[in-house]
């Protein structure tokens, strides 16, 4: 049958946005929970209940779709629709989840590493560990967040579908902490086959994901070699659209103001994707469909992924503000100053919205200055 929790995030997942046109709040919104309440169960913070389990199944049928606890308990939930009749849909549901919790199939197990790289083991959970070793009082608070946050702790859970679940902050992370989890993940690489990375950033979990231990490791260590590189702050200069006097970002204003539903298609006939960026956006979401290939830097780790799970959090933020911002405002044109990875940069940049409610974002780049940083 496969771990419980797995199948539920999954099965979540595929439901969701991008793979669906429905998001979170609006789960959270039919079943009469929070939006928080719903994340952590997702995201396998905490356990939902089988009463909650119900509600979330019943909401997708009455959206037409019946085969979500199916996809959870596979031929064990046989009944279909599964909540033709309440009473009876609850009992197995309870039922079923006492089976797995029971077989050992639904089990995680919980570890902290702490700040001098000491990987231990927490078997009452991330935050009971957290409370009893710093003498916290009972809050309603996250204290895996405070944890990442304050301490540069990284929190792991190892699923018994062999995913691999890894918590940390995105500006601070402990150097010995973000050694070990390499080491770990080093070790642990032949049984390990998927690694959700869950990033701190400004109050909120950022996700990302990767196929394999290596390159989980292998985006840590960017992390860790970014915190210890000199940053320059984000500085946006606002700068005319009348100002553009490059020919390639001239052509792609002309083009945006003739054919704005061509934009994408002159951009690529013209040879722009070399130095120019393409994103998807819904709502506050952005994810990057396309990274310029021009300037060095490494895009193995970028392409398909929200921008603010990157590396470089600050650059993260700063480029997320403003794919919003041309999606909302229209187009702009900026002098932009500030640290990519280990490069300090100063380049001019046009950000262009395609047309439509889901019109991408084009920004096209002309670079000014561009300089390694030795950490």
């Amino acid at each position: 049958m496969g771990d419980f929790q797995s199948n539920f995030q999954e099965a979540l997942r595929r439901r969701l946005f991008p793979n669906a046109p429905l998001h979170l709040k609006q789960v959270a919104g039919a079943i009469g929970r929070s939006e928080n309440t719903v994340t952590r169960w997702w995201r396998g913070e905490t356990r939902i209940a089988g009463d909650d389990l119900y509600r979330v199944a019943r909401f997708f049928v009455a959206r037409g779709d019946t085969a979500f606890l199916h996809e959870i308990f596979g031929a064990l939930f046989p009944w279909e629709p599964p909540v033709a009749e309440e009473d009876k849909t609850l009992k197995a549901i309870s039922t079923l989840m006492r089976r797995v919790m029971a077989d050992g199939s639904g089990t995680d197990r919980h570890s902290w590493i702490t700040a001098e790289g000491e990987m231990v083991d927490v078997a009452s959970g991330h935050a009971d560990y957290v409370r009893r070793e710093l003498q916290l009082p009972q809050s309603p608070g996250d204290l895996t967040a405070y944890a990442v946050r304050v301490l540069g702790w990284i929190a792991v859970t190892e699923r018994a579908d062999r995913t691999v679940v890894i918590r940390h902050d995105g500006r601070r992370v402990a150097s010995l902490a973000a050694e070990r989890i390499q080491e770990w993940l080093d070790d642990c690489a032949d049984r390990i086959t998927h690694v959700r990375r869950l990033v701190r950033t400004d109050q909120q979990w950022i996700e990302a994901h990767h196929t394999s231990a290596d390159a989980a490791a292998a985006s840590i260590a960017r992390i860790a070699f970014i915190l210890r590189v000199p940053r320059r702050p984000w500085v946006v200069r606002p700068l005319p659209l009348d100002d553009v006097s490059d020919p390639l970002l001239a052509e792609l204003v002309s083009v945006y103001h003739q054919a704005p539903h061509r934009l994408i298609h002159a951009a690529a006939k013209r040879g722009a994707f070399t130095t120019s960026n393409l994103f998807g956006v819904n709502h506050d979401e952005v994810v990057s469909h396309h990274v310029a290939t021009g300037f060095g830097f490494d895009t193995s780790l970028l392409v398909g992924m929200n921008v603010l799970a990157r590396a470089d959090t600050d650059y993260a933020l700063m480029l997320h503000a403003r794919i919003l911002r041309t999606r909302r405002e229209g187009p702009n044109y900026n002098e932009l100053v500030g640290t990519i990875d280990d490069r300090h940069v100063r380049y001019l940049n046009l950000a262009l919205p395609e047309p439509g409610p889901q019109g991408r974002v084009l920004t096209s780049t002309v670079m000014l200055e561009l300089e390694r940083v030795n950490a």
